[in-house]
């Protein structure tokens, strides 16, 4: 991770001040290795066989979560230090995010281990409550994003350097698709309580279903987690997309037009396919 940002931070394109910065949160990172040690097991898990949980090996979700959490917890780490927030502000939102990713992990983890379902069980009384956990934590870490976003699109993003007290403004080009990025995220928190709501991601059949490969997204009926995961991801694409858009040879105006573009084809993409989702129609 601390490759990863200094070859972002060596990038210095027009617009100005795209580079990230050396400085990450700790808590936040290691929160973010432990997830992906987490996703190493289960991809082991899954070379052995077992029984299956809704038609996959019971693996397969809390490999995919943890993987998820992962890259939404490394890069959280990146972005948190750029905040105008004060020292213990931003170590109280590292430690919110930490613990409802663990909140939310865990139960995952824990009921595949048992061999069942975690999002939407209440069968038991173990059942309801780590489901209780996992949605306490889901409203929790939805709305410390919309602090971070909040505090991303009203106050200026500062680069801190990891090796001493330097520091400079982030470029307004960076720091819109971070906010954008940010603010996504609540988009995904509207089809994740929609999921909530209904007890199940597939719409006009139960859970379960014939699916695409790795995701499980249903391929014969609506399924509201496609919404939930093109939302839920711009907080790492958008940024990057920012810097890839950096590197061509184009001036000002032509760069904040593919920004947009791109910024317009995620909020399009997510609103299109929860519309597929909640018409019952696959999006293949």
């Amino acid at each position: 991770m601390v490759a990863l940002a200094r070859a972002c931070y060596v990038l210095r394109m027009s617009p100005a001040s795209l580079e990230m910065p050396y400085s990450f949160n700790r808590v936040l990172a290691y929160a973010a290795v432990a997830h992906a040690l987490v996703g190493v097991g289960c991809a082991v898990w899954l070379l052995f066989d077992a029984r299956p949980i809704l038609g996959v090996h019971p693996a397969l979700k809390p490999l995919k979560f943890a993987g998820s959490i992962a890259a939404f917890l490394a890069t959280i780490a990146l972005v948190l230090p750029m905040l105008e927030l004060k020292a213990w502000q931003a170590s109280a939102m590292a430690w919110v995010l930490t613990l409802t990713m663990i909140g939310e992990m865990g139960p995952i983890a824990w009921q595949a281990l048992r061999g069942t379902t975690s999002h939407f069980n209440t069968r038991g009384s173990l059942d309801a409550a780590l489901w209780q956990v996992m949605f306490i934590s889901i409203i929790g870490a939805t709305l410390a994003m919309m602090v971070l976003a909040l505090v991303a699109s009203l106050r200026p993003m500062t680069l801190h350097e990891a090796a001493g007290p330097s520091q400079r403004p982030l470029g307004a080009f960076m720091q819109t698709a971070i906010a954008a990025g940010l603010w996504m995220f609540q988009m995904a928190a509207v089809s994740g309580f929609m999921m909530g709501g209904r007890s199940s991601h597939t719409v006009g059949a139960p859970d379960g279903g014939p699916g695409l490969p790795l995701t499980n997204w249903s391929t014969s009926h609506g399924d509201l987690r496609v919404s939930h995961f093109v939302a839920l991801h711009a907080v790492q694409t958008l940024p990057l997309l920012a810097l890839l858009i950096g590197k061509l040879p184009l001036g000002n105006i032509a760069q904040w037009g593919l920004l947009s573009a791109g910024i317009a084809a995620h909020v399009l993409a997510a609103v299109w396919s929860l519309g597929q989702a909640l018409a019952g129609r696959p999006i293949w």
